[in-house]
This record gives structure tokens, C-alpha cells and sequence, in this order.
């Protein structure tokens, strides 16, 4: 119960609000309430990832008439660290949201001709050579993966088919970090992360020899054969000539059978060199012997 509670003391509150502004008329379609709100919290959650030990509550204090305002409050917690600054959490949650449809609006869906980080703040530079500053947290969490840029755009999506409406603002603390969106700035909206992010990163393909547990043939497509190696896996057989003449004798597989290969592995790497998550590919570049069963030492020869 001791360390529980401190633990909580050790919990540091803050609070920021921002403002979602949809121009036009005061009502709106419950659906299309229901999306933004959705993709809103998305954004926030995806930018937190990178915030040790926080934890990020976003409300809704009120809802406005005129156009339709949705007023937005982040109360963000996190545990004290030499490393965080809990005290400026929310507020730099709100500014990578608002930095976010900021960043959209910018590139226009063109891949920015340079990105220049210096220090806590990001210089981004687009096609037409137009720069803008945001925060370093920001344009690194907008253009690692796609997550942040598909809910951006879902949210623009959604508002330009609500044809009577001329657009919407998102408006930060006391009307400051204003990005404004009009019905000409929708159709450039479009996806380019992805393709940043292939271009971005690197291979990484190591070949070992291995005696493969086979889970699942595939003698009659082109699909994966299933495997275990130190776990089940999924891999493409490149040695076409193998499969040939395993699918003419039509060979029979049976429980625990081994395949002795040259099995390639393949990671993507980012920037950083790290392993990419959920990116393993596997290959069998080449079949090196035949099918077996080591517990009854029987050989199955398939003639190459």
C-alpha cells in the first residue's frame, strides 16, 4: 500500500484545451461526430506512445452553437523522471494535434523537399519551398508511420462531405496555434507518409542453414509454406525446381518432418537501425537435402 501511494504521488497532473471548429451550420450528423471524435482520440493516443509512463484522459468540456465547436480538454499524467517534463505534457499533446493538421495542410500530399530538426522544434520544408515550424515530438510521430496522417485525413474527409460546410479550424489556449482548413485545401489532403517511409528504410537480410519443422505444404499454389523455426513462421520457397518435382511425385507429408534449407531472413530498419516491427519476411533460397524425420531416422529422397 506504501509504494502504491507513492507511486501516485509521484504522478504529475497537467491540463490543456483546444477548440475543434466545424464552420457552417450549429448542428451536425451523430455519425460524423462520432468519427472525429474517434480519429481525435487516435491522434492523441498515437502521440503519447513515445511519452514514458503517461497517461492521457481527453474530455469533452462543451459543446458550442454558431458553427458547431467541439471544446476539447486534455489532462495528461505522468510519472516524474529526470528525463519527462510532466507539467508541459497536455500542453504539447494539444500542439502535436494542432501541429498535425498543420503538417497536412502544409505538404499538400507531396513528399517535403527537406525536414531540418533542430533541437525541440522541426523545420519542414514543402514542395513549393514554403517552411513551417512545429514540434520536433510532432513531425517525428506525423511521418514514422502513417497512423497519424490516415486519421488527419479522415477527419478532413469527413467534414468536406458535409457539403454546407465552408470548413473548420482547430484553435489551441485562448485562440492561439490556429490551423485553418477551407474547401480548396481539401482535395490536396492526401496520403504520402507510406511512401516516405519506404523510401526511408533499410533492409536488413541475413541467410542461415536451417532444418525447418514443416507445419503447412502448399502443393498445389503459390501460397506460403508454413514452418517452425524457434517459432511458426511463413516462408516463400524461391527453389522452384524443388517444388516441381515435389508436386509431379507428389509427395506425402507427414507429422514433424524436417526440411534442410538455406533460409533467408529479412527485417526493416529505420532510421535509427532498429528493427521495424512486424516487418519479417522469410525465404528458402535453396533446398539442400531431403525431407526427414529424425526420431526414426528414415531419409524421404526427392530427386533434384
Amino acid at each position: 500500500m506504501a509504494e502504491e501511494t507513492m507511486f501516485l504521488k509521484d504522478l504529475i497532473k497537467s491540463e490543456a484545451q483546444f477548440t475543434f471548429e466545424l464552420e457552417g451550420k450549429s448542428e451536425i450528423d451523430v455519425k460524423t461526430l462520432s468519427q472525429i471524435l474517434s480519429s481525435t482520440v487516435d491522434i492523441i493516443e498515437e502521440m503519447v506512445k513515445n511519452e514514458p509512463d503517461a497517461y492521457v484522459n481527453l474530455k469533452i468540456t462543451k459543446f458550442s452553437t454558431g458553427s458547431f465547436d467541439i471544446d476539447f480538454q486534455a489532462v495528461a499524467e505522468q510519472v516524474v523522471t529526470m528525463m519527462a517534463d510532466p507539467k508541459s505534457l497536455a500542453s504539447g499533446l494539444v500542439a502535436g494535434v494542432i501541429g498535425a493538421f498543420k503538417i497536412a495542410k502544409h505538404i499538400k500530399g507531396e513528399k517535403p523537399k527537406e525536414i531540418i530538426n533542430n533541437g525541440d522544434n522541426s523545420e519542414i520544408i514543402n514542395a513549393e519551398g514554403e517552411a513551417i515550424t512545429v514540434l520536433t515530438k510532432t513531425s517525428d510521430s506525423y511521418f514514422c508511420n502513417n497512423h497519424i496522417e490516415s486519421q488527419v485525413i479522415h477527419i478532413v474527409n469527413i467534414v468536406s462531405q458535409e457539403t454546407d460546410r465552408p470548413g473548420f479550424k482547430i484553435n489551441g489556449p485562448d485562440g492561439n496555434m490556429v490551423v485553418e482548413f477551407k474547401k480548396e485545401d481539401f482535395q490536396s489532403i492526401k496520403p504520402i507518409v507510406n511512401e516516405i517511409v519506404e523510401e526511408g528504410k533499410q533492409i536488413f537480410a541475413n541467410t542461415v542453414a536451417a532444418n525447418l519443422i514443416i507445419r503447412k505444404p502448399d502443393l498445389t499454389g503459390d501460397s506460403k509454406w508454413g514452418f517452425v523455426f524457434e517459432k511458426n513462421i511463413e516462408a516463400t520457397i524461391e527453389d522452384k525446381e524443388w517444388l516441381k518435382k515435389i508436386r509431379l511425385e507428389k509427395f506425402k507429408f507427414g507429422p514433424n518432418m524436417r526440411l534442410p534449407v538455406m533460409l533467408r531472413l529479412e527485417v526493416d530498419l529505420d532510421e535509427n537501425n532498429e528493427t521495424i516491427k512486424g516487418s519479417e519476411r522469410y525465404a528458402i533460397e535453396r533446398v539442400t537435402g531431403d525431407v526427414f524425420e529424425p526420431e526414426e531416422l528414415h531419409q524421404f529422397k526427392i530427386e533434384h
